[in-house]
């Protein structure tokens, strides 16, 4: 696939335009068989986020194979059947010995978080591809703390959350669990804040316990790349023909 192709199937792919990210990314080290893991929060069943990991990243940034072989995806959803339905694209892509699919509620992750029944058949009739992190779950039905080096809150999960949860309690108490699966120092990326749902992504998950890295702002027309700080206005986030992505550390 072009480059220019990556961009479009794939938006997320903008965060290589990302220092922090860059800068992130760098600390993948395989030594010692250490996998770096990723988690696709509230994912649904849209699978583009673990193929742009798995799949694409290593075109777009210089990283080494032993590296890249190296990344895991965590997805996760309260939505059973739309999991069943991720767990199938995957299974087509053939990236299933590097990308899991979690039942879970953000709230609860690190109470009740279950890999959907398929998963385990898959583990079942190809157990070399099974992780430390895998065995934790069949074993104790939940997530460990700090076990994921990079978070994705992709698609204005953050403000859903706010406007739909039936307690803005709830919903807060999911970012925490976000912030507690976090390794210290780990990193957490919001894509497009403000799309659907305008509130302040920024003092929320900094009032959690995050802290603001650097924000991206991406025109889609001139593919003009302009970074920013925490004091840009939240209402001027993700406006049309613009991608906007969001970076915090733990």
């Amino acid at each position: 696939m072009k480059i220019k192709d990556i961009h479009t199937v794939f938006p997320l792919a903008w965060i290589c335009k990302s220092s922090t990210f860059l800068d992130y990314v760098q600390k993948i080290d395989p030594i010692g068989n250490k996998e770096f893991l990723i988690a696709d929060f509230a994912s649904g069943e849209h699978d583009r986020v673990p193929s742009f990991f798995v799949s694409y990243l290593s075109q777009l940034i210089d990283i080494e194979q032993k590296n890249v072989e190296s990344i895991f995806v965590y997805c996760t959803d309260i939505h059973a059947l739309r999991l069943d339905s991720l767990m199938g694209k995957l299974e087509e892509s053939g990236i299933l010995d590097r990308v899991r699919v979690v039942h879970t509620k953000l709230e609860l992750m690190d109470e009740h978080a279950s890999l959907r029944p398929a998963m385990t058949v898959f583990f079942e009739e190809n157990p070399d591809t099974l992780i430390w992190l895998d065995e934790f779950l069949i074993g104790e039905n939940r997530f460990p703390p700090e076990c994921f080096a990079i978070g994705i809150l992709n698609n204005d999960i953050v403000g859903y959350m706010m406007e739909y949860y039936n307690q803005q309690s709830s919903a807060i108490l999911g970012l925490k669990k976000v912030f507690k699966l976090l390794e210290k120092d780990g990193l957490l990326i919001v894509t497009m804040p403000c799309s659907l749902y305008t509130v302040d992504n920024i003092a929320i998950l900094q009032e959690i316990g995050f802290q603001f890295k650097e924000g991206i702002d991406v025109d889609l027309e001139t593919l003009e790349v302009v970074s920013f700080q925490a004091d840009k206005d939240y209402h001027t986030f993700s406006r049309l023909n613009h991608y906007t992505c969001l970076f915090f550390t733990k």
